[in-house]
């Protein structure tokens, strides 16, 4: 029994450790450095490699796209993953999009990485 107290408070710390620090339960709001849920995997963006969108209130040939590293956040440690607005990615047992990217793509092409939101979508699973 005495072994068992003393285990105790380490084993529920350890558990403590491995929980995401900032976490959102809304993936319609997912923004650069913050976890969150999509319906079954747990995804945190952490940087913006590529938005050539068209500009808002610009003709365009091609509407163009956004591509974001995440991190999937699973029980063996995250994985790097990279996701693109312009096609699903296969996840766990389904597959993750990138929707909805704010704000609009300005004529200058400058976006503040804190000021974007991505919706994140999960199809599939159990």
């Amino acid at each position: 029994m005495r072994i068992l107290a003393a285990i105790l408070p380490t084993l529920v710390l350890a558990g403590c450790i491995s929980l995401p620090i900032e976490q959102s339960r809304d993936p319609a709001n997912a923004r650069i450095g913050e976890a969150v849920y999509v319906d079954g995997p747990i995804i945190k963006p952490i940087a913006v490699i590529e938005d050539s969108r068209c500009p808002a209130n610009v003709q365009c040939v091609w509407a163009g796209r956004v591509r974001v590293k995440v991190l999937w956040m699973r029980a063996d440690g995250p994985r790097e993953l990279l996701l693109s607005s312009d096609q699903p990615m296969a996840v766990a047992d389904g597959m993750m999009s990138l929707t909805n990217i704010r704000p609009a793509r300005p004529k200058n092409g400058k976006i503040d990485v804190g000021k974007y939101r991505f919706s994140l979508t999960f199809a599939g699973g159990l």
